[in-house]
């Protein structure tokens, strides 16, 4: 019954966190969802810890990722699955170190908390979608800390007050650190508000580089229908003209605009370079790419630019990819995973047409595009989710970023929100201009406050154009980087290292007593 009492409740506090990145009102749940789950997890001892833990981690990962089975249901499975060992594992040290010393427990959680965000930032099983501070980017005045401790700075301060939160409740603690607790976590919200209110320009300025957001909303099966690329390739050269100024230096089409590998297809690299040559500009376009290797090719998910004369004169292909998603991570060296290794043997995926996994591969670095007078860069989809990422672009010299995704795959669940809202987050952090183009929306320009300029709605069919200004100076961020989120991961290892010497310390000296 005890069991049953304590999954319903951590099943609540579960989806409120979850709730906290939805769109506009909800972030301030983040702030003390956790309470609650902290002080479950405290009481419990050993295998009880870590299952109560896992169980806590499995019921956000889902309710705050069910989205990713519009795409892939078995990469659904395998995120939720894994990102969650993640959550369960920081949360069971927690519990042993406040077992060892309550005071140890209470320190270390902020640490061990983003110090696990920060690693799922690293290698290609990385997954960096719901860290804790982005609950916080419908509100600019508290998201402008980011520009100097990062996203993984914002999320420590989310689990720093609800840990205080936690002392005020606890009443083995003495009234006076209970109210100093509450003060303290109040303190930490206001001065936050006010560094925002502080920070951003009452008067914001007007951008001077014109630039056009093409968005199509193209839907998923016409896109993709065999012989159907020319509707396409009809749509964006029509959208185009509707935003068509001498001034425009750039037209942005999103994610795979153009259905096809466009490093192989030359009729369609013709299409694209007479849209380019009509308006006289540039344009970065979204499409496939492939590469031979080995006497076959290797596939990638890339973007090219277009100069006015109609040839393309760079391409970039995507680095960080969806695991199990866009592709199996460290695939060359796991066969097994691929879709045509797993096709000989479950059949069902082709029968029943499953959503498996892509078979991409990632692009070698990140590349600058060039344009008249400015340089930039471009994160594909899933990239914008790596703060350490955009911040190598700007310092590899970007005077500004476009991002180009395709997140019509998302329908209009929350997941298109989010991912929004993420790469927006990278614009604050960096105080960098940024353009984002959407298949279906949401497409935008925003500054370096995080102040949406001009805006296409979901599943609108236009262009946007709109004037971005150039990078002028670094961030904090940019300057010295995620060392909130380094720091703290840093730590996490320490702790991990330390607990396992010390289990196996003990099992030692037990086998050798016996």
């Amino acid at each position: 019954m005890e069991t049953r009492k304590r999954r319903l409740e951590l099943t609540v506090w579960a989806f409120l966190l979850s709730i906290s990145f939805y769109p506009e009102y909800f972030g301030f749940l983040a702030w003390f969802s956790l309470v609650r789950p902290f002080m479950i997890l405290a009481r419990l001892r050993g295998r009880q810890a870590f299952n109560a833990a896992y169980f806590f981690a499995f019921c956000f990962n889902l309710f705050s990722l069910y989205w990713i089975a519009l795409v892939t249901p078995p990469g659904t499975l395998a995120a939720i699955v894994i990102v969650s060992f993640y959550y369960a594992t920081i949360l069971t040290v927690f519990n042993r170190l406040y077992r060892i010393r309550t005071f140890f427990g209470v320190v270390a959680l902020p640490f061990l908390w983003v110090g696990m965000e920060y690693f799922r930032t690293l290698s290609q099983f990385a997954f960096p979608w719901s860290d804790l501070g982005y609950s916080q980017a419908y509100y600019l005045y508290i998201l402008q800390i980011v520009s100097v401790i990062s996203v993984h700075g914002l999320s420590f301060l989310i689990v720093v007050v609800n840990v205080l939160l936690w002392q005020v409740l606890r009443r083995e603690v003495s009234p006076e650190r209970r109210l100093t607790a509450f003060l303290s976590s109040a303190a930490i919200v206001l001065l936050l508000i006010a560094y925002g209110w502080i920070v951003i320009p009452r008067i914001p300025l007007q951008g001077k580089f014109d630039i056009a957001v093409l968005q199509g909303s193209v839907p998923l099966r016409e896109k993709w229908s065999p012989g159907n690329e020319d509707h396409s390739f009809r749509l964006y050269d029509s959208l185009a003209p509707s935003a068509e100024d001498s001034s425009v230096h750039l037209y942005i089409w999103p994610e795979t605009a153009a259905p096809c590998y466009l490093s192989h297809d030359t009729r369609a690299r013709w299409v694209v370079g007479q849209t380019a040559k009509e308006t006289g500009s540039y344009h970065l376009v979204g499409a496939l790419g492939a590469r031979a290797n080995d006497g076959g090719y290797r596939h990638y998910n890339s973007c090219y630019q277009v100069n006015p004369s109609g040839h393309i004169d760079t391409r970039y292909d995507k680095v960080k990819l969806v695991p199990f998603s866009e592709h199996v991570p460290y695939q060359d060296y796991l066969p097994f995973l691929s879709k045509d290794f797993l096709t000989r043997y479950l059949t069902f995926i082709d029968t029943y047409d499953v959503q498996w996994w892509s078979d991409f591969y990632p692009g070698d670095s990140l590349l600058l595009f060039e344009l008249p007078g400015a340089r930039y860069a471009v994160l594909i989809c899933f990239e914008s989710t790596f703060p350490m990422y955009a911040r190598e672009a700007i310092l590899k010299g970007a005077d500004f970023v476009v991002g180009i995704t395709n997140d019509t795959w998302f329908g209009h669940s929350v997941g298109v929100h989010m991912h929004a809202r993420i790469f927006l987050t990278r614009a604050v952090e960096n105080r960098c201009w940024m353009a984002r183009a959407a298949n279906s929306g949401i497409s935008y320009i925003v500054d370096g406050y995080g102040r949406i300029r001009q805006q296409l709605s979901l599943d609108e069919v236009a262009a946007l154009k709109g004037g971005i200004n150039l990078l002028s100076g670094f961030s904090v961020f940019t300057r010295v980087g995620d060392v909130t989120g380094l720091v703290s991961f840093l730590i996490t290892v320490g702790l991990l290292a330390i607990l396992l010497l010390v289990w196996l310390f003990k099992k030692l000296f037990r086998d050798t007593s016996s």
